[in-house]
């Protein structure tokens, strides 16, 4: 085939460029097919004209500019470029099978005190059996982030068709739950001490004859500690004074000032 789970906007474009490059081709619901041929020199083609798009709109909707559009169109567009271009940037990542990008982009105020906070939200379909790590939401949030300005990255939200929410609210309690990273790790913790359970038994028992299960309770509390500590045998220096004095040596006279001396 040429393209497998093609998007309803991507199939329509794909299949209006084979028909204006007259290529045979056969639709199976979102998979197109072209002869075996044809496929690589197709696809070459195609990816020269920017297509399939994965989905959404990118920045070639400024390739053609019309007059007399206004400021707000103008800015609708933008938004609607730039969500597009990131759906297409998050979809690259090998679990993720599609991806869409939801701006809210305030319009600036004159004073600092009417800025608003931008946001954004991450929807993403992942391909089946596939789950996200710690490092590749961190990755999505960021490059969200810094993709334009006023927002942070404690204001963007990643959720999987699922309903999963990978990401965590600014003023959640970190107690109540475990973070990715965390959860990581406790995962990584019982594979360890199943594998080394398991390992042990066999010997005993033989090859393929225990099943080790290990449930780990890990203490994920944040203690802070102030501490002043007293040296009572250290011997510290706290100030210094030092005094000088010199004195030149001989006998003095003695008597009534104007009265010789016997």
């Amino acid at each position: 085939s040429l393209y497998a789970q093609l998007s309803p906007e991507d199939s329509g474009a794909v299949i209006e460029k084979l028909k204006e490059k007259k290529v045979p081709y056969k639709v199976d619901g979102s998979s197109i097919s072209v002869p075996a041929d044809k496929v690589y020199e197709t696809r070459m083609e195609l990816a020269g004209e920017g297509l399939p798009q994965g989905g959404g709109v990118g920045f070639e909707i400024f390739d053609k500019t019309a007059f007399g559009v206004t400021d707000f169109v103008q800015k609708v567009n933008y938004k609607r470029a730039l969500q597009g271009e990131l759906s297409r940037t998050i979809t690259q990542i090998k679990e993720i099978d599609t991806a869409r990008v939801h701006l809210a982009l305030p319009e600036k105020g004159v004073f600092l005190d009417e800025q608003k906070k931008a946001r954004a939200s991450v929807i993403v379909k992942l391909k089946p059996g596939r789950q996200l790590t710690q490092g590749q939401v961190s990755s999505i949030v960021h490059l969200v982030a810094n993709s334009t300005d006023n927002l942070k990255p404690e204001d963007v939200a990643v959720v999987d068709t699922a309903g999963k929410m990978w990401t965590r609210e600014a003023d959640q309690d970190a107690g109540m739950m475990l973070s990715a990273t965390q959860l990581e790790y406790k995962k990584s913790l019982e594979k360890d001490y199943e594998h080394r359970v398991q390992s042990m038994l066999e010997k005993a028992v033989g090859m393929n004859n225990v099943v080790a299960r290990v449930s780990a309770d890990v203490d994920t509390r944040h203690v802070e500690r102030t501490e002043e500590r007293y040296d009572p045998d250290g011997q510290v220096v706290r100030s210094e004074q030092r005094n000088k004095e010199s004195s030149i040596g001989g006998i003095a006279a003695l008597g009534v000032p104007g009265v010789l001396s016997n």
